[in-house]
């Protein structure tokens, strides 16, 4: 292997205790000659281990097309994930070689929901269940429960088995074939029904190839397909209307099928001869598996209604990035790369350092003055300092969550000052106080243990000792 060449000065019990780089390169000969084990220079491993993560969408809102709300938290690796809890996503990432269970708590009525939502994940996005993902496997229905998802009761969530190849290739797809079921809301809209719904909504996309029949039962409102936005409509005059590849056109009882020609428009409208705000837009794709601008593939997890689907972003996986550690792995006995988040999260003592540099808040007004003291963040009241403070210096507590003021004298927890006694308050210097609180020794010279006090029993506490109500 080529490396730069090391110069050993001592070796002892096989480890190198020093060494210098020199230019040139090193052997495996002159390593093993050296005496350095190759296990001392392997015992680190920077492949990046794929992503296994659960991953949990809900659809908890009114209708056909809520949005999906998603939760996951982040990776121990350097995958570009933050922790989201019930949030809309533009893009969900996967990444290749990944492994992902997918539990959809829409699967069971809750919250304001009016029907259920199965979850696909498919090439492309659109109605049915033609051109699914064959990596992804539907586990059926088993019951799971998350604390902020459907008030964190068991649900019988739809869960599916995602793992990913390393290498993804796009199928030959199914060219769609989807019904549409109309009828009339009066003059002023087409109700959709089954696989899509609402009053005049836009559907779609269709793709090229495809096959959409619409069934109307709608006396007195033709439907017919059109170049026109609306800006052109008149009555009965069928303005830019559209007959390519369509068969039934102006049907107001019966079918209307329209198998899209290769040529046909990215967009086209269906529209009422007789009443303009009788209307909705048509989208329509090449039928093709999608790219996105960074290269990579594009799939959909889809309900089986049209209208309610979430962009899958495919990603490769990472490699090693900027601001990793090495952390030693105890179950591989390798050094193994991590993310300093997750760093940060798993070390407390490097949590608590980070406090102590920079856990302070200072608020200034647009002159630069400061309009309040200082917020020290403690770990817990133990850490209060009884030097070096001035009148109004405030300190939270992140263990307790309590918030001091430095009242000149001592420390004082925020609360009901008619409450007698404080819980939290610092007394000392020979200060007497009535309560029927446990008092304990705070950290002081004096550690008697704690002492339980039952209503108006006096205690003088000895000068010298710190003394708090817990």
């Amino acid at each position: 292997m080529a490396i730069d060449k090391l110069k050993t000065t001592s070796i002892e019990d096989d480890a190198v205790t020093s060494a210098k780089i020199a230019p040139g390169t090193i052997t495996d000969s002159d390593i093993n000659s050296a005496g350095i084990g190759i296990a001392k220079l392997t015992a680190f491993n920077t492949t990046i281990a794929p992503e296994v993560l659960e991953i949990n969408v809900d659809a908890p809102g009114a209708g056909a097309d809520t949005p999906w709300l998603w939760t996951w938290e982040t990776s121990s690796l350097p995958y570009a994930r933050v922790n989201i809890t019930n949030q809309q996503q533009s893009v969900v990432p996967i990444y290749k070689q990944g492994s992902y269970q997918v539990n959809n708590f829409a699967n069971e009525l809750h919250g304001s929901m009016t029907q259920t939502h199965s979850l696909y994940l498919k090439w492309i996005e659109g109605a049915g269940t033609d051109n699914l993902v064959s990596w992804a496997t539907d586990l059926g229905s088993v019951a799971h429960s998350h604390p902020d998802i459907n008030g964190g009761n068991s649900t019988q969530v739809q869960r599916l088995n995602v793992v990913v190849p390393s290498t993804v290739t796009a199928p030959t797809l199914t060219a769609p074939s989807v019904t549409y079921t109309i009828t009339n809301n009066g003059a002023g809209a087409y109700t959709f029904s089954g696989t899509r719904t609402g009053d005049n909504p836009n559907i779609g996309p269709m793709y090229r190839g495809g096959t959409y029949t619409f069934n109307i039962t709608a006396t007195g409102h033709p439907l017919y397909l059109t170049t026109d936005n609306g800006t052109n409509f008149a009555q009965g005059a069928y303005f830019g209307e559209y007959t390519n590849g369509v068969t039934g056109s102006r049907t107001d009882s019966g079918t209307l099928t329209f198998t899209v020609p290769s040529n046909a428009p990215d967009t086209l409208y269906y529209q009422c001869g007789n009443h303009s705000a009788m209307r909705g837009q048509i989208t329509i794709k090449d039928l093709a598996v999608e790219t996105n601008n960074n290269g990579n593939m594009v799939v959909y997890f889809q309900h089986s209604q049209e209208g309610h689907a979430n962009q899958v972003e495919i990603r490769p996986i990472p490699s090693l990035v900027d601001q990793m550690c090495l952390v030693y792995e105890a179950a591989s006995g390798q050094f193994v790369p991590q993310d300093l988040a997750t760093y940060t999260e798993r070390t407390p003592s490097f949590q608590n350092k980070i406090q102590e540099i920079a856990g302070t808040a200072t608020i200034v007004n647009p002159e630069g003055g400061e309009i309040i003291p200082r917020v020290t963040i403690v770990q817990d009241a133990t850490y209060l300092s009884l030097v070096n403070n001035t009148n109004g210096d405030m300190a939270f507590d992140d263990s307790s969550n309590v918030l001091y003021i430095w009242t000149g004298t001592q420390w004082e927890a925020t609360g009901d000052p008619n409450a007698g006694a404080q819980q939290g308050v610092f007394y000392e210097n020979s200060q007497t106080l009535s309560t029927n609180y446990t008092i304990t020794t705070g950290k002081s010279a004096m550690s008697a243990g704690p002492v339980e006090l039952g209503t108006g029993v006096t205690v003088e506490i000895p000068t010298g000792s710190r003394w708090v109500i817990v």
